[in-house]
């Protein structure tokens, strides 16, 4: 209960300083506009965006309404994660602010519980954003459209479990660095990272052709959260998007690897926290 208290009043924390409310502003901006400006026209199959039509309907194998929410998924998730980033990882360094740390450490939690606890309500409040702009999207799309796009939740929570993973390596690099401004700069320098660990073979390995170097690379790629084979996959579950080069169905695989990942980076974080003498 103590640990839940306190991730609560992290959570709370952020509205306060208002980096969740501009997350929300901006989810509830975007649902606005779709809900305002698309529309179907039954007669002639138009879908139409503030009036302009999209595209026309051409048959069940192409679906403009599924089309559209693909495409929006696919080329959103990144802004999502990083605008989570912005939002959130401020939340472990200023616990160890100084005046700061010693209230924290005056609570009747243990340091690992205290660290988990604030990394849960940091990384929570962006989750619930995440959920809450899904949702959003797929009542829209129903109720305008008439197009029930389930696969639309089951990738919101694979994309809120990608978050917590990505969050681990925020929470480490917080809790070293005690900087909000190099935790922001070296986690979205990690989303670059992990997109050149993902196409490795055909990008990092020609740096170098040497087989050390090549296994150093695959060693990194697995010990890391694959960030940009987790966001590549939630998308999948949306449906694929016609006339994309990505005919791939989605796998559970960077998920597990990097669960892994994560619950190891989040153990280094606790580890580093409980020795330090603040």
């Amino acid at each position: 209960m103590k640990s839940l208290a306190l991730l609560l009043f992290t959570i709370n924390e952020a509205i306060r300083k208002g980096t969740l409310l501009f997350y929300a502003a901006v989810a509830t901006l975007i649902l606005l506009v779709f809900a305002l400006g698309i529309s179907s026209n039954e007669a002639n199959g138009l879908i139409t965006f503030f009036g302009m039509p999209i595209a026309v309907q051409a048959g069940k194998q192409f679906d403009v309404g599924q089309f559209i929410i693909a495409s929006l998924h696919r080329q959103s998730v990144f802004w999502i994660v990083v605008f989570g980033v912005f939002g959130a990882a401020g939340l472990i360094p200023s616990m160890l602010e100084k005046g700061t740390t010693e209230i924290f450490l005056s609570k009747p939690l243990s340091r690992t519980a205290l660290l988990l606890a604030r990394a849960a309500g940091a990384a929570g409040g962006i989750v619930i954003n995440i959920l809450y702009f899904s949702a959003g999207i797929f009542l829209v799309f129903g109720l305008k459209l008439g197009v029930w796009q389930w696969g639309l939740l089951t990738a919101a929570v694979a994309l809120s479990f990608t978050f917590l993973c990505y969050f681990s390596v925020v929470t480490l690099v917080g809790i070293i660095t005690r900087s909000s401004g190099f935790t922001v700069m070296l986690a979205l320098g990690y989303t670059v990272i992990s997109w050149g660990l993902e196409i490795r073979q055909h990008g990092l390995y020609l740096l170098w052709n040497n087989d050390v170097y090549h296994r150093v690379l695959d060693a990194l790629y697995y010990l890391l959260p694959q960030l940009s084979a987790m966001l590549t996959n939630s998308s999948r579950l949306v449906g694929a998007v016609p006339f994309a080069n990505d005919t791939s169905t989605f796998s559970i695989i960077p998920f597990v690897w990097s669960f892994g990942s994560a619950a190891l980076l989040y153990a280094g974080s606790v580890w580093y926290f409980t020795r330090q003498d603040y």
